[in-house]
This record gives structure tokens, C-alpha cells and sequence, in this order.
């Protein structure tokens, strides 16, 4: 065939696909000139890598040849390739032929030269597999290592179009495929009665209270007036305003502080007769609510709410309605402020946590529509500020921060997915440096030099990676394997190495944030590898991470709360997320006793868990529903196992000392959640099903177990559960005989119902299990040291010897069920319209739980 008829297929070769317009049938033969001279037809001399042709032309980046020839040939550096198979060894020395082309630096052609020698590697490793393999035929190739099945965790609620959804990140998800946690509770009530009538009693108040709150905002318009009539007297107003500044400011940049106070004087000195300054007033109105709950105090109780909390509820409806009634046809510095003041203020006293995943979306979509996401500079020149851009720049990362957590929170995708924004990182200024009047801005300062806007600058740093990692993980057909976990650990473990290290008192703030919000990625990204560490031994670094993670993070507000800083416990979710993550990573990694369970039918074999060494990953038995028949799978959910199980501490050392750190952190964590309930007088829900979480874990050091036959061993095991139980219910009914002894009002309608309900149950030495006899083995069982310790010198010593709550008698040990168990136990029906059995789980149908900030 002619020469003309291989070309085409000799240029096929060619890994850049020099001239391919004709593909021919034609004998494959080796092409001995460069591939970049043969499609020129010139002459070539062969000189390899590069041949002095295209050396000389300066194409020394498109000189290639024929791979098989290199394969083949004898390969030295500046001589011709003979094409030669005789010899396939290569002489990789110098000689001084191709100096020049060496020397000339050219990136394009050292790419090439790479590109090279990344061929010759192949080559060799190619022969090395080939001359192994014939060395070794039995020799087995490694197999790959086998993903485990991940089970997306979400939460999807309620009827027709009334439903809700929470994603992977949400606490709710987790709570809501925590199936131990699930029979644990339904043992608890079935255990004894004093919960559901404490139940009755804060649903009926909360019932109530909700109807007078409408009745309310049907009477509130949002005027001018009402703001006005809301605003707190100056001196007030004053220390507010100072401790928002101290607090906030130092992280999420909102106001201008010289040109705030400049404002702040102007506005006392027109009043009262200037009643046109709204906006204002609203602006301190919301700084007021912002930092209401924010000191450390022995606050009294409105029913279920503290009196702080239930003021700043107030401010913050009355200004959410002005704020609605303000047109958006021009949006101005204020407008943006005030829907930050209001984001912040809400979630910080935990009111509408439902809608802040929509209200922080909108902020945004009202910055993009005003263009805040793009440099400020595109701006013709005289048409913006130095003052507007830098305040741009602010409020436009303010945002994405709330945004952001919001979207974690809420296991929903952040609107900051995919967008583009190229807004400059703000000045690491202080407020000081510059104002209104000025004309051309500072240098910004290094990152070292703390100024209140050093958090920003620092948080942007991780922006990106936040929110890829939140889509991810809220992505459920994002295919991730354990190796991206371990490539995104190392990346955020770098990002917090990276911080730097303020020495400046104000940062205390800012740098714990800047850990906080890092760190709750590092839980839900080991969280489904550490509840397998048990059985698959490689996650055990998963389980040591997670620890390590939950550690940090309560020791970050262990400080918080030292120095009396309260304001990031409240903000936050950090507190239940760690409680609820490390308890069923604990619980999963520990050994399992079979329990027969007081309120559900009996298991089918007492015995199959009775070595600590079995654990229950291993078992294949087939779940029951509460009726005795298999659940029906929906919705691609695992569906729940109705056996209840005993954790007890497993004999290996590793997972056996993780459980007992987790422990010792689980316990911390319930002390800072309970400050939080107490400051503000909500969450609830959460403090009973934190107590319960870690009320079902073994205690720390447990007295030895003699060894006994299968038939004691199940009641050995079933005293030990109820036991656990008990200690979970003494720590709720001690919290609720705070409430009641710190009500502002003993005779409204919450305490008369406690204190009628309650007056059959106490945390101390009595407790009447429903269906128990006078004999049972738990009447006359003393609180444990567990549920006692969690508690400050407000606790259960301080309820525990008292017969009097205010002024009425108050009973603590009568023992009796008040004639209400069978009624209330009753009210507990399965959740029909979610896909996963939550027969007897007791927040859809309790309280509305608390994270949605309904209490």
C-alpha cells in the first residue's frame, strides 16, 4: 500500500490528532519520523524527544512519535531512534546534543518533557507487572475494598401538601432514624406515668398560649405608633446597645459602630417629638431583643417561657410586621440591616426556627437582585461610595454566614450552591478607619491584626468548601465514598490549623465560631462510618474523630459559659447535634443484652445477644411492628426494629475507652443544654430526648456481672434497663420542678397543672411504675448518681427535701398515678403519613419539637 494511504492511520496514532479528516484501512506500521514533520512532509532526523527540526521552527511542544516505537526502540537521549527492538533498555543519560532545547526553560516544552517521561514510567511499571506476574503466577491481585451501604437519613413529615422535610444535616433527621433512642423512650413512658402527665400539662399551656399569641397579632398592624410605643427607655437601650456591640459585632458585621452612635445621640435628642425616625427605633428595638436572653440570670418563668424571652418574642412579632409592611421597590443600607437584625434575633431566642431557612433564602435573593454579590467597584465612578462598598461587602458575607447555617440546620440546599459572587473580602479595618466622608479606603491590615471584622475575612477562607460540603452531604445521589471523607477531614483539619491566633480579648467570640461552624461538618461526615467501627474495624478512626470533634466542641462552649458568654449556645444547635451524634455512635459500638421490653411484644430471642462480644450489627433477625408482624418498607427507609436492647460496654480496649469518653462528654453536653433551657425557657423536648439518649448508655464503671443462666440474665437485664430508664425521667421531672418553682405567676394555669400533676411524682425517692405492683422491684429505687449529677445547686438536692413550691403544699413523695395512665397512654398513636414506623416515638405527637422554635 502507499505511503500516502497509511498516513491517514499512522496520524490516528497521534495523541494530539495531527490532520485526522480520513480514516483508511491500511497496515499498521511503526512511523519512524516525528509526527509533526511527517503531516508537514518534511524531513526528519529523529532525534529524540525532540528532533532539531522542530527545535529549530520552535514547535518543540507538538514533536511526538509513534508510542509503539518507543516501546520498542532503543531510546537515548539525543539520538536517532533506530528503531531497533533488540534492545529494550534506556540509556537516560545526556549527551549534550539537545543543550539548547534543555536550556531554553520554555514551560511548553518542559510540559512536553514530562509528558515524556510520565510514558516511560508507564512503560516500566508495565514491564515490572509483566515480568512479576510470570515470576509469581499464584500471586493474587489486591481486591478492592468493599463501601458499606449508606441509608440516606431524613425527615419527611405530615399529610398532602402540610408536610415537612429535613435533610442529612438536620439533628431532626438523626433523631428521627435513632431507632434505640425510639424504644427507649416508649420503655420510659410504658416505665412509669409522671412524663405524660407533665405532657398534658405543657401541651395544654402551649395550646393556649398559641391561641392568645394570634389573638394578639390579629390586633398588631405594624404602625409607626406601635414601634414607637415598644421602644424601651434610653438607659436601657443603652446597656443593649453596648453588649450587642461587645458581642455580635465581632463577628457578623451589620452596623458601622461610630456611625451607629452618631445616629443613636441624634435620635434621643428629637424625641419625643420626631416620630419619623421608624426604622431606627425598629433598629434598637431588635438590638434589644438580640441580646435580651443574652446575660447569665436567674430569670423568672411565664408559664413554659422566661419572662426575657417571651419580651423578646414580643418586639421581634410587632417589628416582623412593620418590617413586612416597607416597601422592597428600593432597597436601602437600613432595609438590609434590619432583615439581618431580625435573622439574628430570631434564631438567637430560638422564635420561628421553622421559617428561617425561607427567611434567610430571601435575604439573599434580595441581595443578589440588588447586586451585593458582585464587586461594588463595577459601580461607575461617583455612583457608590468607599463607605457603600465596604458595607456591601460586609452585609453580603453576613448574609452568606446565616444562609449557610441555616441551610446546615436545616438539612436543605443553601441558595449559595452553584452562584457566582466575586464581592472582595471586607477590609480588615476597625470601624474607626474610616466614615461616611471618606475618599479613598486604608490598607487593609494583615490577618494577624484582629479587628471586628476579622471573623468574616477568616470565615471566607472555608466559604467555599462549606458550601460544597453542604450540598454534598444534602445531595442523596452524591455517591461518596469513604475515601472523600477522609480527603474533606484532612482539608477541614488544615483549614483549622490555619487560623490565626488572636491575642486580642474581643476574639474570644469570633474564634470560637470560626471552630464551631468547621467542626459540625467533621460529625456528620464520620457520624455513618463511626456507628460501623464495631464490626469494621478500618472506621475505627471515624469513631476516635468524632469523639475528638464532640470534645472540642463542648469544651469551645465549656468556655463560653465559664466567661458567661451565652450567646453561641443559644444561636446554635451544637449542643443537641453532639449529644444526639456521639449517644448513637456510642450505643451502636457497644455490645447489646436482649431486654423484653415492658411496652412492646416480646422478642423472639431473649438469649441471641447475651455474650457482649455479639453485637447487634451481626444479626440478621427480621424487625416486628408493634402489632407482631413486619413493617412494610416505605419510602426506601430500613424499616425500625421493635426490640429493645441493653448497651453494655464491650471488652475490646479501643471501643471500650471511646464509649467511656463519649459518656463523659454526653454528661457535659446535658449540663450546657440545660442552661440553655433555663435561660430561655424553651427546648424542651430536646433536653428530655438528650436525657433519655444518654440515660440509655451503661455507666462508666459498672459492677462486675456474675455469670447466670440465660432466664436471669433477660431479668438482671430488664431491672438494669428500667433503671436507666428512671434516671432518664428523674433528670426531666427535676428540670420541670424548676420551671414550676421559678413561675412568675404560681397560679397560672402551667403551674396549677404541674403542680396538680406532679403532685404524684418526684425525682427523689418514690417512683410508681404503671402497671407495678406495691412489691415491684423499682418502687423505693434512690436517684441515681447520673441523673444528680447533671445538675448545679439548683438541681434535685434543692427539690428533694422541699414540700413547698411558692406558697402551696407540694407533696413529694404520695406515689400515685392521679387515675390518668390509661388515658394518656391512649393519646399515643402511630405517625401514619411519614414512611418509617414511629410507633410510640413521642415528639411528632408530644410537643412540637423544639428546634422548630414553636417553645
Amino acid at each position: 500500500m502507499s505511503t500516502k494511504s497509511a498516513e491517514p492511520e499512522s496520524r490516528d496514532n497521534s495523541p494530539d490528532h495531527y490532520d485526522t479528516t480520513e480514516k483508511r484501512i491500511s497496515k499498521k506500521r511503526k512511523v519512524l519520523s516525528c509526527y509533526a514533520c511527517r503531516s508537514r512532509k518534511m524531513k526528519c532526523d529523529r532525534v529524540y524527544p525532540v528532533c532539531s527540526r522542530c527545535q529549530k521552527t520552535g514547535r518543540a511542544d507538538q514533536c511526538s512519535y509513534d508510542p509503539r516505537l518507543l516501546e520498542e526502540a532503543q531510546v537515548q537521549i539525543g539520538q536517532p531512534l533506530t528503531g531497533d527492538a533488540n534492545n529494550t533498555m534506556f540509556t537516560m543519560h545526556d549527551n549534550g546534543v539537545n543543550e539548547d532545547f534543555a536550556k531554553e526553560g520554555s514551560s511548553d516544552a518542559l510540559c512536553w518533557k514530562v509528558r515524556m517521561q510520565e510514558r516511560r514510567i508507564e512503560m516500566l511499571e508495565k514491564k515490572l507487572a509483566a515480568t512479576s506476574s510470570s515470576n509469581n503466577p499464584s500471586q493474587l491481585k489486591d481486591l478492592p475494598i468493599k463501601e458499606p451501604e449508606m441509608v440516606e437519613e431524613m425527615m419527611f413529615r405530615g399529610k398532602g401538601f402540610k408536610t415537612q422535610f429535613h435533610g442529612t444535616t438536620s439533628v431532626m433527621s438523626m433523631i428521627s432514624q435513632y431507632r434505640d433512642l425510639q424504644a427507649f423512650t416508649r420503655e420510659t413512658l410504658a416505665v412509669d406515668n409522671s412524663m405524660l402527665r407533665i405532657k398534658k400539662d405543657f401541651k395544654g399551656f402551649r395550646d393556649r398560649r398559641k391561641i392568645l399569641m394570634k389573638e394578639k397579632i390579629a390586633r398588631t398592624y405594624g404602625t409607626d405608633d406601635e414601634i414607637f410605643a415598644l421602644l424601651p427607655p434610653k438607659h436601657e437601650v443603652d446597656i443593649q446597645a453596648a453588649l450587642y456591640f461587645r458581642t455580635w459585632e465581632t463577628t457578623y458585621r451589620i452596623l458601622h459602630e461610630p456611625t451607629f452612635w452618631q445616629e443613636y445621640n441624634s435620635f434621643w435628642a428629637r424625641r419625643p417629638s420626631d416620630d419619623k425616625q421608624a426604622g431606627f427605633a425598629a433598629m434598637l428595638i431588635l438590638i434589644v431583643a438580640t441580646t435580651k436572653c443574652s446575660t447569665v440570670k436567674d430569670d423568672v418563668f411565664v408559664g413554659d417561657s422566661t419572662s426575657d424571652r417571651d419580651a423578646a418574642s414580643n418586639l421581634i412579632e410587632t417589628c416582623e410586621l412593620w418590617l413586612n409592611r416597607q416597601p422592597r421597590k428600593r432597597l436601602t443600607l437600613p432595609f438590609f440591616q434590619l432583615q439581618c437584625l431580625a435573622l439574628l434575633a430570631k434564631r438567637v431566642n430560638c422564635v420561628k426556627l421553622k421559617q428561617d431557612w425561607i427567611t434567610a433564602g430571601d435575604v439573599v435573593r434580595l441581595a443578589l437582585a440588588s447586586g451585593m454579590h458582585r464587586d461594588p467597584s463595577l459601580l461607575a465612578t461617583g455612583r457608590i461610595s468607599e463607605y457603600e462598598k465596604e458595607m456591601k461587602k460586609r452585609l453580603w458575607y453576613t448574609i452568606t454566614e446565616l444562609e449557610i447555617q441555616s441551610s446546615i440546620d436545616s438539612g436543605l440546599q443553601s441558595s449559595l450552591t452553584g452562584l457566582y459572587f466575586d464581592t472582595p473580602a471586607p477590609s480588615n479595618l476597625p470601624d474607626e478607619a474610616f466614615s461616611l466622608e471618606t475618599k479613598e479606603m486604608p490598607a487593609s491590615r494583615p490577618g494577624e491584626y484582629f479587628t471586628a471584622t476579622s471573623y468574616l475575612n477568616a470565615a471566607l477562607r472555608s466559604l467555599p468548601l462549606r458550601i460544597h460540603l453542604t450540598k454534598l452531604l444534602n445531595d442523596p445521589s452524591s455517591d461518596m465514598q469513604y475515601s472523600d471523607v477522609l480527603h474533606y477531614d484532612e482539608q477541614i483539619t488544615s483549614v483549622l490549623a490555619d487560623f490565626p491566633s488572636w491575642t486580642d480579648s474581643r476574639a474570644t467570640i469570633p474564634y470560637a465560631l470560626l471552630g464551631l461552624q468547621l467542626r459540625q461538618y467533621l460529625l456528620v461526615l464520620h457520624k455513618p462510618y463511626a456507628k460501623k467501627a464495631f464490626t469494621e474495624k478500618r472506621f475505627a478512626y471515624s469513631f476516635t474523630t468524632s469523639v475528638e470533634a464532640a470534645s472540642s466542641i463542648i469544651a469551645i462552649h465549656d468556655d463560653l459559659a465559664s466567661q458567661g458568654i451565652l450567646i453561641l449556645n443559644h444561636f446554635r444547635n451544637d449542643i443537641i447535634r453532639v449529644g444526639m451524634t456521639l449517644s448513637q455512635i456510642a450505643a451502636l459500638n457497644c455490645a447489646r443484652h436482649g431486654v423484653k421490653p415492658t411496652a412492646l411484644p416480646p422478642m423472639r430471642d431473649h438469649t441471641h445477644f447475651a455474650d457482649p462480644n455479639i453485637h447487634i450489627a451481626d444479626t440478621n433477625a427480621p424487625p416486628v411492628t408493634n402489632k407482631g408482624v413486619p413493617f412494610a418498607n416505605k419510602g426506601g427507609f430500613a424499616p425500625p426494629s421493635c426490640q429493645l436492647y441493653l448497651p453494655v460496654l464491650p471488652r475490646e480496649m479501643l471501643p471500650r475507652a471511646l464509649i467511656k469518653t463519649s459518656i463523659e462528654i454526653l454528661e457535659r453536653t446535658l449540663h450546657l443544654f440545660e442552661r440553655k433551657v433555663m435561660r430561655l425557657g424553651t427546648g424542651y423536648m430536646e433536653y428530655w430526648l438528650l436525657s433519655a439518649a444518654i440515660g440509655m448508655l451503661p455507666a462508666i464503671n459498672p459492677p462486675p456481672r456474675p455469670h447466670v443462666s440465660s432466664i436471669a440474665q433477660i431479668r438482671t437485664s430488664t431491672d438494669d434497663m428500667h433503671e436507666r430508664c428512671k434516671t432518664a425521667l428523674d433528670r426531666f421531672t427535676s428540670l420541670a420542678f424548676r420551671v414550676l418553682a421559678m413561675q412568675q405567676d404560681p397560679k397560672n394555669s402551667l403551674a396549677v397543672g404541674l403542680r396538680e400533676s406532679m403532685s404524684g411524682s418526684s425525682p427523689s425517692d418514690v417512683r410508681t411504675p404503671s402497671g407495678a405492683s406495691a412489691a415491684s422491684p423499682m418502687r423505693g429505687t434512690i436517684l441515681s448518681s447520673r441523673a444528680a449529677g447533671s445538675f448545679g445547686s439548683k438541681g434535685v438536692g434543692a427539690f428533694a427535701s422541699h414540700s413547698m413550691i411558692g406558697d402551696v403544699p407540694f407533696p413529694v413523695a404520695d406515689g400515685g398515678t392521679g387515675g390518668k395512665g390509661e388515658d394518656m397512654m391512649a393519646a399515643f398513636d402511630p405517625l401514619e403519613d411519614m414512611g418509617v414506623d414511629l410507633s410510640g416515638w413521642t415528639f411528632p405527637d408530644f410537643w412540637t419539637f423544639d428546634l422548630a422554635g414553636d417553645f
